[in-house]
Formats: C-alpha cells, structure tokens, sequence
C-alpha cells in the first residue's frame, strides 16, 4: 500500500485509504518515542472526532464512553490503539450488529473521516462481522474508498470463500480505482502485515480469476497491486506464473503491450533474483550471457553495526552483440546458530553493447532494522549477473 515517507508523514497523504510496503516497514520499527511515529495516527484527537462523527450517526452513542479509552493510549503501539477503539465501538455501539454497521457507514457522512481514522472501523467489521458477510462486505467497499479493506476482507476469504471472491469479482469492474485494487490486493496470498490465505497458496486459480480482469487496468497504481500479487503466487507456484504471464504476453493486444511488460518485469522479481532460468528468459536476459568481471573490491573488510559495507567492480561484455544484463548482489548473513542466510538484492539492468565495459559501485548500509537481526561472524557477498554468481568475497562484522 504507500507512497514517499516525507509525503506520508504530511497530514494530506495520512488520510490516503492504503497502505505501502515501505509504511508497513516503518510502522514496525524501533520503540523509541517519537512525536511522529505512525502510532499517533490514532491519537486523542482521532478518538474524539470519530466519537463526535458517531454521535452524529446516532443520538443515543454514548460518546464519553468511547472518549474514555484516550486514558489508555498513551504505552499502546498503533495496532493495539486500533484494537482498542474496535472494542470500544463493540462497548458502545447497538448489540445488534446490523443496527452497530448502521451507525459506522452513517458516521462515515460526518467530520470527514478518512484514512486511519478508519481502521478501528475495519477492524470491527472483520471481527464482529464474519457471521453476516453480505453486509460486511458491502461495507467494506464503501469504506475501502476512504481506507484500505485489504487486511479486514481475508477472515471472510477465509470463512466465506466462494461468497467473498464473487463480490471481489464483481469489484474488479468498479468505477474506483481503490475499490478494483482491492481486489486483488485483499485476495494476494502473503499479504504483508495480513494473514496467510491458505486456500490460495494451494490454489493460486482462485485469484487468478480476478487478475484476469485487471491486468489491462489504466492505472498504475491497480496494476502495480496484480504484479505484486502474483509475486506473492511465484513464491510457491512459481511453474502457474511463468506460464500465466507468458499466455498474457503472447495473447497481448498492441494496445496493452506495454502494461503487461510491466507486470512482467515486476512480478517475477523473486524469480529473477533466484536466477530462474525460465523468469529470465520471459524478460529478454540473456541465459547464456558472456561477463567477464574484474577488480572487484572491498572498500573495508571489517565491519561494525551502522557502518556501511562499500564494494565496486567493472563487467565487460564479450559476446558480439547486445546482451540483457540482470545484476544483483546477495549477503550470505550470518544467523544466531552460526549458519548463513542468504538475502538477494536489486543492483541495475543494463543493456551492454559488444566490448562495453560498465564500472559498478555500491553502499549497503549496516544499520538494523526489525527485520534483520545482525550476528557477529564471517559474512559474504556475491555478485551475481542474470541469476549466476561471478565472484563472492568474504567480510567480517562485529555485531
């Protein structure tokens, strides 16, 4: 789901109804306080104007109630703020779950809510609403035009398959373009920050289905949604992609060439960084490139947290005509039990003409992040240029 984070962190972009890869990562970093931490899209103020939007909704919403859970916000980090507000909605909301949605998509008319002042919203739909599909359903295609429903719809994927994914096909046709992208972005298998959705890792038709019909979309941004769903299908049914975009590319009008090229080149980035000889081959690399590369070298050896790994080395082409050329670096990290886990990273496509000769230089800064624990030990790097490693050097980092 989001786009730059000087962007997101302004109060226009923090009501956008989606959530990026890169905001995903942000929103579960370090723990020390910050006045901007993504935690305070939900804050005292958001409570007391959702509180104000619903007692608009309904006379009878006990609004110093729900305001009472601004008494708790403060040590919670911004999922549990979201579960917190959705109980407070079951607290103070009708019983009656028809009676409950009622006021929610009423509420939506007053104070401009938008954006993560709606999470709270989908959170209660996915919770309290799993026994009443048609309905949730319809309420989250109303709300996923102000916030994302690409997390609150799986349960209901999960629980009312064939239900969900005739109402996500029928969202595949809609005038907005948020709602068309959450159908494929709600129905991706390893939705980052979603749960799993099981019965489409085993079959990955079932979402197919629906990429189908939103492959030739005219915006990027629903596009960009399909190429990473199917990035998602590659990391299990890698054989059900390849040959699923090569039918896309060969059955592709002149008109829509260009679109699937793109979801090509980017759903088969896992595949591609595998060295998938079939993934390569579909994107016009050369399999049987001729490198030759040279003075490859470390800047520094000896490492320390926070440091930055520096590395260059020149290839040269020695085919007699222009080859495609994918490369990448990996490090082989070293893990708590003194194994390695290798982790591949995008370095540069290149087209290179017969003889030429490209000097390459990169930083790979060493700074910690939650999804990488660093260990002290040998590390290595490699180079590796259309899924094959041409030289691999040893460094150590002291951790």
């Amino acid at each position: 789901m989001l786009y730059h984070l000087r962007v997101l962190r302004s109060k226009q972009e923090a009501k956008l109804p989606f959530i990026d890869l890169k905001l995903r990562k942000i929103m579960t970093k370090t723990k020390t306080e910050n006045p901007n931490a993504f935690k305070h899209m939900i804050s005292e103020v958001v409570v007391k104007k959702m509180a104000s939007a619903l007692a608009s909704a309904d006379k009878d919403f006990d609004k110093k109630t729900f305001v009472s859970a601004t008494q708790k916000l403060a040590p919670l980090e911004l999922k549990q703020r979201v579960i917190l507000l959705r109980e407070q909605l079951k607290k103070t909301l009708p019983q009656s779950y028809p009676k409950a949605l009622e006021i929610l998509l009423k509420s939506l008319k007053f104070n401009n809510l938008s954006g993560f002042d709606l999470w709270p919203y989908t959170e209660f739909i996915q919770t309290y609403g799993i026994g009443n599909p048609k309905a949730s359903l319809e309420a989250l295609h109303e709300i996923t035009q102000l916030f994302t429903g690409e997390f609150a719809v799986r349960p209901f994927l999960r629980e009312h398959p064939q239900e969900t994914l005739k109402f996500l096909d029928k969202c595949t046709q809609d005038e907005n373009v948020h709602v068309r992208r959450w159908a494929s972005e709600g129905s991706r298998p390893r939705l980052p920050w979603g749960e799993k959705l099981h019965g489409h890792i085993k079959n990955p038709e079932l979402g197919i289905r629906l990429l189908e019909k939103l492959k030739y979309d005219d915006e990027l941004y629903v596009r960009k949604s399909v190429a990473n769903h199917i990035n998602d299908i590659s990391k299990d049914n890698p054989d059900t992609v390849l040959a699923l975009l090569k039918s896309w590319q060969k059955k592709a009008p002149a008109e829509h060439k260009a679109k699937i090229d793109w979801i090509i080149r980017h759903s088969l980035r896992s595949l591609i960084k595998a060295g998938n000889p079939k993934a390569l081959q579909l994107i016009g690399a050369n399999l049987d490139s001729k490198i030759r590369l040279s003075q490859f070298k470390l800047r520094q050896a000896d490492l320390k947290i926070n440091e930055t790994l520096e590395f260059d080395f020149i290839i040269e082409s020695e085919a007699k005509k222009q080859q495609k050329i994918i490369i990448d670096y990996a490090i082989h990290f070293v893990m708590a039990n003194g194994q390695h886990s290798r982790k591949v990273f995008k370095l540069k496509n290149v087209i290179l003409k017969p003889g030429e000769k490209l000097k390459i230089q990169k930083r790979h800064n060493l700074k910690p992040i939650t999804t990488r624990r660093y260990n002290s030990g040998v590390h290595k790097l490699d180079v590796q240029v259309n899924g094959a490693v041409l030289a691999q050097k040893k460094w150590t980092l002291k951790a």
